[in-house]
């Protein structure tokens, strides 16, 4: 198993989707050791930089479409969702469906937070 699918099967196994409880997952991944954990946090925040990146003009409205209505924090919180839901969700998001879930508020404050844990 390569690091991308440990990784993937970590962010799986959290179910994120089930309940978004960050708590809960921090709780887990702070069982993890620390290589583990390091390279999960490294995986998680390339993947949503990955998605920063290319979808930040349609965000912003740079793409000639009508943006994507949400805040700056929103727009962490949106693109951490899509991490969070898995392999599958993140190879097959678009701009369509990034403002479908923005104008439906359908994304969860922060999927991030799952890497807060105490040492």
């Amino acid at each position: 198993m390569t690091q991308e699918q440990k990784c993937w099967k970590l962010i799986e196994d959290a179910m994120w989707d089930f309940d978004h409880d960050y708590n809960r997952i921090s709780t887990n991944w702070s069982e993890l050791n620390k290589s583990t954990f390091n390279m999960l946090e490294t995986f998680i925040e390339e993947k949503a930089a990955a998605l920063f990146e290319k979808y930040e003009a349609a965000w912003l409205g740079q793409d000639g479409g009508p943006g994507i209505d949400v805040s700056d924090d929103s727009w962490s919180d949106l693109i951490y969702d899509v991490v969070g839901r898995g392999e599958r969700f993140y190879n097959a998001i678009t701009v369509e469906k990034l403002r479908e879930m923005a104008d439906e508020d359908d994304y969860q404050e922060s999927f991030h937070y799952c890497l807060q844990i105490e040492d």
